[in-house]
């Protein structure tokens, strides 16, 4: 071995055998998800962080037992996904697992990539129907190609967890944006700014068109079942990604937070059916959308219905009283001078939280009504931009 080699990395290699003495020189030794045996070398660790020994030492007493089910070309590898779940790379925490922003080494290139792990803790006792389910729905999820859908890397299944790998969206969720704090690409908040109109706009165009491909698209039809704010993610350049098909749910056996349904979905989004039905259809999704809508014209929650309930029964009887559409909205878009789209947007969210199924429009209805607003929206500001002010023109009338 080289006197000038001080690091190697051979993680992921499924490789077997001792380790060679000669590794102690190294002052870096990476050897995760391979299959070595026997003694480690006494002096392995004198150049090596004390952490990185024992890490090695746990590795080699008990080895891990992971199911990788990858669903693209994987740039990483498993044991730069099992590093990455640290306190200090924890971004979120929610009623079926944690969120982790984990960087790591493209194997390609070099170069460094992001990606989201959700690690979901499965419960002791989980119905294998409810199993066989949840692999089906991974599977599917897995392949699923659309603009509008963040990407599901991998699945990682262990005796204890499943971690689910996804694109990382440096935004983070839209309901950070419209009701929480925001936090930046390093996991650190970040002054809110809120959201224009044009940009509430361009994520209900995106989120409307990512369900209306696994509804009308997709053989057979998906349906989300818990559409909602915190589920709607945003890149870097503002642009929806649905995420979380339903995924963590199945998982979660007795003991489900309080906050979720027994059926399906979160109070506040669910559709009045979910109450009394466990035959949901897409429909669910649609009233579930309505609810993000009026989050977006009005800034509202999805529960500050007051003594209404929900936010869909609110805006139903504001409009039914007689009530201006404009006070409903938000203040921070009020006067952006797009009333009118603002208003359709609002009139569509009241017909999508419909109490009755088949009032509600399709997502392919919901998806052109939102395209023509925009288009509208976009001759607008092209008009605007394309007129000259008066006093711009003064100087030339002065004889």
């Amino acid at each position: 071995m080289s006197s000038n080699l001080t690091l190697i990395s051979i993680e992921d290699n499924q490789i077997g055998g001792n380790i060679p003495a000669a590794a102690a020189a190294l002052k870096e030794f990476t050897a995760g998800s391979n299959r070595f045996s026997g003694e480690i070398p006494t002096s392995l660790g004198n150049g090596m962080p004390l952490l990185q020994t024992l890490d090695l030492r746990r590795r080699l007493a008990k080895q891990d037992d992971w199911k990788v089910t990858p669903f693209q070309a994987l740039r990483f590898s498993e044991g730069a996904i099992l590093r990455g779940l640290t306190e200090e790379n924890l971004v979120g925490r929610g009623g079926s697992g944690h969120v982790y922003r984990v960087t790591y080494t493209n194997r390609r290139n070099g170069s460094t990539g992001v990606v989201a792990v959700k690690k979901i803790r499965r419960a002791e006792t989980l119905d294998a129907d409810l199993e066989r389910e949840f692999e089906s729905e991974m599977i599917i999820l897995g392949n699923v190609r659309h603009n509008n859908i963040v990407r599901l890397l991998c699945c990682l299944s262990g005796a204890e967890s499943k971690l689910l790998v996804y694109d990382y969206m440096g935004n983070g969720s839209l309901n950070k944006w419209l009701h929480g704090d925001v936090r930046g690409a390093g996991g650190h908040t970040m002054a809110k700014v809120p959201l224009d109109w044009p940009t509430r706009l361009g994520v209900a165009v995106g989120t409307a068109q990512g369900l209306c491909y696994m509804h009308h698209d997709c053989t057979p039809p998906i349906v989300h079942r818990d559409v909602k704010t915190s589920n709607i993610l945003l890149d870097s350049e503002f642009r929806a990604k649905v995420a979380d098909f339903g995924l963590a749910r199945m998982l979660m056996g007795a003991g489900a937070p309080e906050t979720m349904s027994a059926v399906v979905g979160s109070f506040g989004y669910m559709a009045p059916e979910c109450a009394y039905s466990k035959k949901v259809n897409e429909k669910v999704d649609v009233y579930s959308f309505g609810v993000v809508l009026l989050e977006l014209t009005t800034g509202k929650g999805a529960n500050d219905g007051g003594e209404h309930g929900g936010l869909g029964d609110w805006a139903r009887r504001h409009c039914q009283s007689g009530g201006s559409i404009r006070d409903a909205t938000d203040k921070n878009i009020r006067y952006e001078g797009y009333c009118d789209e603002i208003e359709v947007v609002f009139k569509l969210a009241v017909m999508c939280t419909s109490s009755s199924p088949s009032s509600r429009p399709s997502m392919k209805d919901v998806l052109q009504i939102l395209l023509n607003c925009s288009e509208q929206m976009h001759q607008k500001n092209i008009t605007r931009h394309n007129t000259t002010p008066e006093y711009e023109a003064a100087p030339f009338l002065v004889p």
